[in-house]
């Protein structure tokens, strides 16, 4: 991902990555996905707030769709996939390394620089947005339905540490070299096992999930519209990018 300055999704970012993450789907060489960024500092800011200003419904489903099928399409590769985060992970940032089978992170204490700050978390809430029935499922999967139910509800943004700790986190890594290292290691690694028997333990392993989240897709858009567009939500869209310009002009 290369969006400067925050590798914020639009609809022209997304469909990008979609296009990308179809092509490696659909090359049977390919043994493993990393999603990482090249911009200093983000692994992604999540959605550019100002696309949902106004938004149309046809519009809304769009770039609502393309952003379900990113994650459905990383989460349901039949080979081992890996968000190497260095920098912020916000909102549908954590979103696309939440699909991923691993979450490789550099602890911001071992930094130096713009990128020393690192958080991670899926803040929806604090714009008005609640957060869609598939995507806490799968939060609860990999951290506790208590820790689920407090950290989504307020909307809290997670130091590595506590990222790891939660378990939305796998590993840490003193730098962003030694995280790479230890992905390539680990990706030959499983590209030595073999591969009809990785894929299929693994289609097997996320069938119940892709279920529910195919079962709750309808029911999502009209969910997630309706909060998008009501009139409580919008405002607090306004306020906070009242905010975010106010921050850029200091």
């Amino acid at each position: 991902m290369n969006n400067p300055r925050a590798n914020a999704f639009d609809q022209e970012s997304l469909d990008a990555l979609n296009n990308a993450v179809s092509a490696a789907e659909a090359n049977k060489d390919v043994r493993g996905l990393v999603l990482e960024s090249a911009v200093d500092g983000f692994f992604s800011g999540g959605f550019n707030l100002s696309v949902f200003q106004q938004i149309t419904h046809a519009e809304f489903m769009r770039l609502w769709s393309v952003s379900k099928a990113i994650f459905r399409r990383i989460h349901a590769l039949p080979v081992p996939s890996v968000a190497a985060i260095d920098g912020h992970a916000l909102g549908l940032g954590f979103v696309f390394a939440m699909a991923c089978q691993f979450r490789y992170m550099v602890r911001p204490e071992d930094s130096q620089g713009p990128s020393a700050k690192r958080l991670v978390g899926l803040n929806e809430v604090t714009v008005g947005l609640p957060i869609p029935e598939w995507l806490a499922l799968r939060f609860r999967d990999l951290t506790t339905p208590r820790t689920a139910e407090d950290l989504l509800a307020s909307g809290a943004m997670l130091s590595a540490s506590h990222a790891h700790e939660a378990g939305v986190v796998d590993r840490l890594f003193s730098s962003s070299t030694n995280m790479r290292a230890a992905i390539v290691a680990d990706l030959s690694h499983r590209a030595m096992i073999p591969r009809e028997a990785q894929t299929q333990t693994i289609a097997l392993l996320r069938r119940d999930y892709l279920d529910r989240f195919d079962a709750c897709n309808e029911r999502d858009n009209r969910f997630f519209w309706d909060a998008v567009s009501s009139t409580s939500t919008q405002a607090t869209i306004e306020k906070a990018l009242a905010k975010l310009k106010a921050k850029k002009q200091k």
